[in-house]
């Protein structure tokens, strides 16, 4: 019978340093970072209606354009990377009134990195933004260049052959 030997137990990580505040120092690092907070909101509205102006150009173009598989990816990688920075908002905001409730200094110092890292990522979507506004006008170009081609060639063939033959014989 083969001798079984326990995997060595990896060393707890030490807890976190518990940061002392007074209750004065909280209520001022909560305020900060529910400020900080409610400053996103018009940053990330500015976003989202950027998003659906992007929408209204991406969504009705056919998905078999020819080279248009990948700023389509790229739309809806940075479209769904808006999602998430938009259900931060109310989930920074729970953990907020969490941290206030407990008194948790180390707790609002961490949420207050989030938020600033939220302030930071504004920026990088505006560019994809930009950047996605303009790739994408060569696709619109050719999805309307393809509707013409086929709505001309339905044209020519809704043409009765009686209608060709007469139009060529009253010359």
């Amino acid at each position: 019978m083969a001798c079984h030997k326990e995997a060595p137990q990896k060393p707890k990580p030490a807890p976190a340093a518990v940061i002392k505040k007074t209750p004065e120092e909280l209520e001022k690092l909560g305020a900060s970072a529910r400020e900080a907070l409610e400053g996103l909101k018009p940053s990330l509205g500015a976003l989202n209606e950027k998003y659906k102006a992007l929408h209204a150009e991406f969504d009705p173009l056919p998905p078999d354009l020819p080279d248009f598989e990948a700023t389509r990816g790229k739309f809806n990688s940075a479209d769904e990377g808006l999602g998430r920075m938009n259900a931060k908002i109310p989930w920074l905001s729970a953990q907020l009134d969490s941290a206030i409730k407990a008194g948790n200094a180390a707790e609002l110092t961490e949420i207050s990195k989030s938020i600033e890292s939220s302030y930071a990522d504004i920026p990088q979507a505006n560019q994809v933004a930009m950047e996605l506004l303009h790739e994408v006008r060569p696709f619109i170009k050719m999805a309307e260049r393809r509707e013409m081609n086929q709505n001309a060639s339905c044209d020519v063939a809704k043409v009765e052959p009686e209608a060709v033959s007469k139009r060529f014989s009253t010359r």
